[in-house]
């Protein structure tokens, strides 16, 4: 039997044996087996969020899901100016890409606990010549979900593209990415769809793809040639991580078994029950729980616990088979908790019990 470690984190997780199993098979990048199941990842992508393939394609690319923002932001057109919204580190590393890209028209930036919301975007776009507007749906850093439902129709009044940093929501939160006529959605393997590290994808708009013909800054980041060659050889142009895709696959045919309205319910659960036992020991949640995902949160310690060592948490709940990550916010009193990956509910409970055995070691 494997060693189960519960990962307590958003990403890497928890996978299933059914998903691991899929990792001990070898195959070769360029037999037929192995393009139909490309092909096959490729379709249940967007066939998981009734996403349209006419409209829309899904173009699988080597690497986390920064390198799949990458992609997108040096793919796009020269005369490209873009708009980037933050609340936490993974909106700034837009930031960062579209500057190393010579791309950056302005940076908004927000406190961690503060959403981006429709009217910060209306106010700053409205009269600027920003041709894309960019942002992260689900903000790890502190577990802060940005209204997208209410923002990309704000971006479309104004006329602009708009891409999506959806890594850590993908699969467990539901997008409407055909009615909201999303230009540009990115998501990795390794998060809410349950698979292992390796490999980013981006769900593209052909129309507005079509714009990216020969326009990248890089040769293994170019999207568009990709997406040219998936379309024509059904492969990847450099040596794809085989066992990353198979696992990719299996999962996906896990997660089309209960839905992404099912994930998302189960992560709600999950969620709650985070709170519910977390602020009866003590622990204050750091945002507003109306703001707050499914997919992580994070708290202040209890102000009783006097001596708190993350280090020392870290590692005794580690000789458990339990993975927890310091919190990325510049504060020792915080903790972070992830509860997405093949988690079940006597996990959590039995997780979160030892977690609060350990910090009564503190006194």
């Amino acid at each position: 039997m494997l060693r189960r470690n519960i990962l307590l984190i958003p990403g890497p997780l928890t996978t299933s044996y059914r998903v691991k199993n899929a990792l001990t098979i070898d195959y070769s990048a360029r037999e037929p087996y192995f393009i139909n199941i490309i092909k096959s990842v490729r379709e249940k992508l967007l066939t998981i969020s009734n996403t349209n393939p006419t409209k829309y394609t899904s173009i699988l690319i080597q690497g986390s899901g920064s390198y799949g923002n990458e992609s997108i932001i040096s793919s796009l057109p020269n005369s490209s100016k873009v708009s980037v919204f933050s609340n936490g580190i993974y909106g700034d590393r837009l930031r960062d890409i579209c500057h190393r890209n010579n791309n950056l028209n302005n940076f908004n930036k927000l406190e961690y606990t503060h959403q981006i919301t429709p009217e910060i975007v209306e106010k700053s776009i409205k009269d600027c010549d920003s041709t894309h507007v960019a942002l992260v749906h689900n903000e790890t850093t502190s577990g802060i979900l940005n209204p997208i439902d209410e923002i990309v129709p704000i971006i479309k009044k104004y006329k602009k593209k708009v891409i999506i940093d959806a890594i850590s929501s993908y699969g467990g939160v539901p997008i409407d990415i055909n009615n909201l006529n999303i230009d540009y959605l990115t998501g990795s393997s390794n998060k809410c769809l349950h698979g292992h590290p390796g490999l980013s994808f981006v769900i593209a708009n052909k129309e507005t793809l079509e714009e990216c013909n020969d326009q990248s800054n890089t040769l293994s980041l170019d999207l568009y040639s990709q997406y040219k060659d998936f379309n024509k050889k059904e492969q990847f142009r450099f040596t794809p991580p085989v066992q990353i895709v198979h696992s990719l696959h299996e999962a996906l045919d896990e997660l089309l078994e209960s839905s992404i309205d099912g994930r998302y319910a189960h992560y709600y659960k999950l969620n709650q029950i985070i709170y519910n036992e977390l602020t009866e020991f003590g622990f204050t949640p750091y945002l507003d729980r109306k703001i707050n995902s499914p997919i992580v949160s994070t708290y202040y310690i209890p102000e009783y616990i006097k001596n708190f060592d993350f280090e020392i948490l870290s590692q005794n709940l580690k000789k458990n088979n339990i993975v927890l990550y310091p919190s990325p916010i510049d504060n020792p009193r915080l903790i972070r908790i992830g509860n997405i990956g093949d988690i079940t509910v006597d996990d959590l409970y039995k997780c979160l019990n030892k977690i609060k055995l350990e910090m009564l070691e503190f006194n």
